[in-house]
């Protein structure tokens, strides 16, 4: 393979959590919310050290993963939280919420960014900051054909914002193609590992090279190729279980048919030999009736006087 694949992983936290990186993440966030984001703290760095304990199952895995897949980081004026999701996930809506709002919440009583009140005292909300957080998703999230969605703090009633902007949410779909700037469009090429235009600035390309097979180094190597082929055995594995799934349900289905249209078939027999029966048995008493009359055994009105 020439590169990793930029949503494997650890091409994603070795391209956006980098110390050596942060002019790529720079230009990731201001290409997203127009934001300069100067001095940035990166606050989960790349390890890879990290992706060596996900190899070997230590510690808690789901924490793991959290810590795999996010990008956490610190700027000038505000933070930023960024998720790979690439297959469709259960509570995910409630999770790109939690995590932004759990990083503001880190913010409250910090050290060093509050403010002092006149009377001299730290105003423990004054270290709360904005959070903007982006969320590059690998299928169709929302039933429309835009590829981003940033979403603010609004009162839609009365059309007005908040004073100050404390949170953006952004959604980016990597499967739709209406895109609103240049920028966007050569990062969605190469999240799709797409060809990428000689005109994308430098620190897209850049995020290209740094993903380079060749630039990578031995243990990135082999654990990048473990991390594709664990990914392509459970993407295997779940299609198996689907494809299982539909035969299973299938023949569960059709032993369910047989079943209830053999009982439906007795109740409408026994309902229509229950008519057939109570006509039958009519037209031959009144057949008996008719013979008794002629013959002179029952008097000519009897058939008048019967409710039949």
């Amino acid at each position: 393979m020439d590169y990793i694949n930029p949503t494997n992983d650890l091409a994603f936290k070795k391209v956006f959590a980098s110390e050596e990186n942060k002019d790529i993440l720079q230009g990731f966030i201001n290409d997203f919310f127009g934001v300069i984001a100067e001095d940035i703290e990166i606050l989960s760095p790349y390890s890879i050290d990290i992706f060596k304990k996900w190899s070997a199952g230590v510690g808690d895995i789901n924490e793991l993963r959290q810590t795999l897949r996010d990008i956490t980081a610190s700027f000038k004026t505000a933070d930023f939280v960024s998720e790979l999701q690439i297959k469709k996930s259960a509570y995910f809506d409630e999770r790109s919420l939690y995590y932004p709002l759990k990083r503001f919440c880190e913010n409250y009583n910090s050290f060093g960014k509050m403010q002092m009140s006149p009377d001299g005292k730290p105003n423990l909300y004054s270290s709360l900051r904005p959070v903007y957080a982006l969320n590059i998703l690998g299928y169709n999230h929302f039933n429309d054909e835009e590829a981003l969605r940033i979403f603010e703090l609004y009162d839609p009633k009365r059309n007005k914002s908040p004073n100050k902007e404390l949170l953006r949410i952004g959604y980016f779909e990597l499967t739709k193609a209406n895109i609103e700037t240049q920028n966007q469009q050569y990062w969605r090429d190469y999240f799709n590992k797409g060809e990428l235009s000689p005109n994308a600035p430098d620190y897209i390309k850049k995020a290209r090279g740094v993903i380079d097979f060749a630039n990578l180094n031995e243990e990135e190597k082999n654990m990048s190729e473990m991390m594709e082929k664990a990914a392509a055995t459970l993407q295997a594995e779940k299609d198996y279980c689907y494809l299982e799934g539909i035969d299973v349900g299938r023949a569960e289905g059709i032993a369910v048919g047989e079943a209830r249209g053999i009982a439906v078939g007795e109740a409408r027999g026994i309902a229509v030999g229950e008519a057939r029966g109570i006509a039958v048995g009519e037209a031959n008493m009144l057949v008996r009736i008719k013979k008794l009359i002629k013959e002179g055994l029952l008097p000519e009105d009897t058939l008048a006087n019967l409710a039949i």
